[in-house]
């Protein structure tokens, strides 16, 4: 027989005051390969298994000083000790024995005149439910530790993409809330890292560029093209593009990241520029929802222009298309994720539902953006968006 150990023989702790009982049993055991450790006394038992933990304990009853039942009590109460399997061999038959012997902490209970082949059986028995435990035991101990690291290592990529995500929406221009020309913007990703960038800037006195693009996927890779696509275009580092004509810029984007170079990533985008001494809102659109021209009438109009999404094809032709601003008017750029907003029910909220509720009075465009955001958590019924949210508004 061998102990929770698959190479060592079982160590059987054998305790008994009568010294015939120890030297048959003992022997018996010793021929099935055991190493047999007999001990006449419940305090020597308790002495030899501190110093030498065993595989399993065949253990006696009627003893004098202290008999088996204290015996097992007190060597369950030993934190190194309490999972040693203890089997009961006594010539003591009441039930009510057995059911001490039991409460007391034994796994078995075998009456005398036993048969060694029953003796066998059950010690291998205990012995091997034992090592199974013993390898649960292991398992449980190194899935902790597994578990362990890997909240720690959750927790460190947490803290990475926070800082990522932290520095996503610093490369955010703040609002203009004064002078002729204003601006505002709400961006709320749908996971840590979303793909949607936006931004606006002078180029120079004339001409105001306001933009939003919008990779295709979430996470790390998308999040690290749209920083790139981003940074190209507010430090206008675009060879070959003048940055006052808007379908200069996607063509040289569409060249610059081609798709097949960024993992088969590509993005939409629309980009515009506003002359604000003419009044002319030069624009174009790789594959983007179209902007929404705001009149202060309250009349929307689409701002469309064909081109296909920015990287997927080469040699793109993006087509420019212009508008004349009037005065108090406002022009929305946005994701798809601020209007397709899945309904409880299954079915999609709508382009035409969004304008509407942009078209609605409110104090500014800061708290008519957030009341678009409240509007569409509150439609979808969740806790998150399923696609980034992000609008841009500016207003001249």
């Amino acid at each position: 027989m061998r102990s929770t150990s698959t190479e060592s023989p079982a160590n059987v702790l054998l305790v008994d005051d009568t010294p015939a009982n120890l030297q048959v049993l003992g022997g018996m055991l010793k021929e099935q390969g055991c190493i047999v450790r007999p001990v006449p006394s419940g305090k020597l038992a308790i002495r030899f298994a501190e110093a030498d933990p065993p595989d399993i304990i065949l253990l006696d009853i009627m003893m004098p000083e202290m008999d088996g039942f204290e015996v097992c009590r007190r060597l369950k109460q030993i934190d190194r000790l309490k999972e040693i399997p203890i089997i009961f061999i006594s010539a003591l038959h009441e039930t009510i024995d057995k059911v001490k012997a039991f409460a007391a902490g034994g796994v078995d209970y075998i009456s005398k005149p036993f048969q060694f082949e029953e003796v066998e059986a059950r010690v291998r028995t205990h012995l091997n439910i034992r090592r199974l435990q013993v390898q649960l035991e292991n398992q449980n101990h190194r899935l902790s530790q597994l578990y362990q690291a890997l909240r720690e290592s959750q927790e460190a990529l947490d803290s990475e993409l926070a800082y990522a995500a932290s520095y996503v929406a610093s490369l955010i221009p703040p609002p203009i809330r004064s002078g002729t020309l204003q601006s505002d913007w709400l961006y709320v990703p749908s996971t840590r890292l979303g793909g949607d960038s936006l931004g606006y800037h002078w180029i120079d006195d004339a001409h105001f560029a306001f933009y939003l693009l919008d990779v295709s996927g979430h996470g790390v890779g998308p999040a690290l093209l749209s920083v790139s696509v981003l940074n190209t275009i507010r430090t206008q580092c675009l060879p070959g593009a003048d940055f006052r004509y808007p379908d200069q810029v996607l063509a040289r984007l569409n060249t610059r990241f081609h798709a097949n170079e960024q993992y088969g990533l590509y993005f939409t985008l629309w980009y515009g520029v506003f002359n604000q001494y003419d009044r002319v809102l030069r624009y174009a659109n790789g594959g983007h929802p179209p902007a929404v021209l705001m009149e202060d009438s309250g009349r929307a109009m689409d701002l469309d222009a064909q081109g296909l999404p920015v990287g997927l094809f080469a040699e793109t032709e993006y087509v420019p298309a212009t508008v004349q601003i009037s005065p108090a008017s406002r022009v929305y750029v946005f994701s798809d994720g601020c209007y397709e907003i899945e309904l409880p029910e299954g079915q999609i909220s709508t382009r035409e539902e969004m304008i509407k509720h942009l078209n609605e009075p409110a104090s500014g465009p800061a708290s008519q953006l957030r009341s678009l955001y409240e509007h569409s958590m509150s439609v979808h019924g969740g806790t998150r968006l399923d696609d980034d949210f992000s609008i841009v508004c500016v207003r001249f």
